[in-house]
């Protein structure tokens, strides 16, 4: 894709995000789809939640549009916009009313399964050195993991803008150095538009919620792109490059995920026990959490960009060091360290 071309869908769906958030605002709110918070919300005022339908709607608009307008439209892409909108319409149901974990589980896990046929090749995800009844498995739990991970961690203003802006913006230059096809551009492009014009909104201190409607099916569509990432690469620098991208949120999720787990607590129940919520609880404004993140991110697409090409287990290690470093300062906490910034 060229880079005029690129800058104006980019500016088109941006625009189209930030006009029906705003739309969204004014629409949930007559509505009384409200977030009311409770003794685990890091809010205190309740607010709107279901912004994310702009969000999924002008992603997969964007993506299936341009690929329909350039005839290049295949069933494979309707296949993986279809599950990734019947996600969507699924969690804002559950965010209107709370449907059962093992329904949303279930469906999630379908989706997943029918993503996997159109997405790993026949060679499978490590082009034959490991069999693929053996990979498959193992992609699908960890792709139905990225999905409810993604919801887990929208828990402050801002911190899925910031993530799917990272995810994507560090596929677009891996896409762009050529350390992957041209085929992730346009929906990576798409999904940091559409992400960027929400978070317009959404940023301390924030007008509107994402809600599931939206975080659960950006963790699918980034999730495939991650794996695709990884199946189109040669080599180790390619996984080694799924996993530096979302970094924060697999370590963050996973650790206090079995952390929960062997306190033997609800790990589906609501909780306030991640590190950037500690952050928050202990002098973090949602904003300076958000920009740590982002610090991190910038530190760990730097590596996925120029490391992990020639050094890849060298880049995942250096990534996971940066990692931890950030969840000990959030522990630490304090407004010291943020005015220092």
């Amino acid at each position: 894709m060229q880079l005029l071309t690129a800058f104006i869908l980019f500016a088109v769906l941006f625009t189209a995000s930030l006009l029906g958030t705003r739309a969204l605002i004014t629409l949930l709110t007559r509505r009384a789809v409200i977030d009311v918070p409770n003794e685990r919300s890091s809010h205190v005022v309740p607010k709107p939640r279901g912004g994310g339908i702009a969000v999924v709607t002008v992603m997969l608009v964007g993506w299936i549009g341009w690929l329909a307008l350039q005839g290049n439209l295949d069933v494979k892409s309707l296949l993986l916009a279809g599950l990734t909108a019947g996600l969507a319409v699924l969690s804002f149901i559950d965010d209107l009313k709370s449907l059962p974990a093992r329904l949303r589980l279930l469906v999630q896990a379908a989706a997943v399964a029918a993503g996997l046929l159109v997405t790993v090749p026949d060679t499978g995800l490590s082009n034959g050195l490991i069999p693929v009844w053996i990979e498959l498995p193992i992609a699908g739990f960890a792709w139905l993991w990225f999905v409810n991970l993604f919801n887990f961690m929208d828990g402050i203003d801002g911190i899925t803008g910031i993530e799917t802006i990272s995810i994507g913006g560090g596929l677009l230059g891996l896409s762009v150095l050529g350390g992957i096809g041209a085929f992730i551009q346009l929906p990576a492009l798409a999904m940091v538009a559409a992400i960027a014009g929400f978070l317009v909104w959404n940023w301390q201190p924030s007008k509107i919620f994402i809600g599931d409607v939206a975080s659960i099916p950006l963790g699918f569509f980034a999730g495939w792109m991650l794996l695709e990432t990884g199946a189109a690469s040669d080599g180790s620098s390619g996984w080694a490059v799924v996993l530096l991208l979302p970094g924060y949120y697999l370590f963050d999720a996973t650790f206090t995920l079995v952390k929960r787990g062997l306190r033997r607590e609800n790990i589906f129940e609501a909780h306030r026990q991640h590190f950037y919520q500690q952050a928050t609880q202990r002098g973090f404004s949602h904003a300076g959490a958000c920009l740590a993140i982002l610090a991190l991110n910038i530190i760990l697409i730097t590596l996925a960009l120029f490391v992990a090409p020639a050094y890849p287990v060298f880049s995942v290690l250096a990534g996971l060091v940066a990692v931890i470093l950030l969840c000990l300062l959030f522990r630490r906490g304090g407004r010291k360290v943020e005015q220092a910034v």
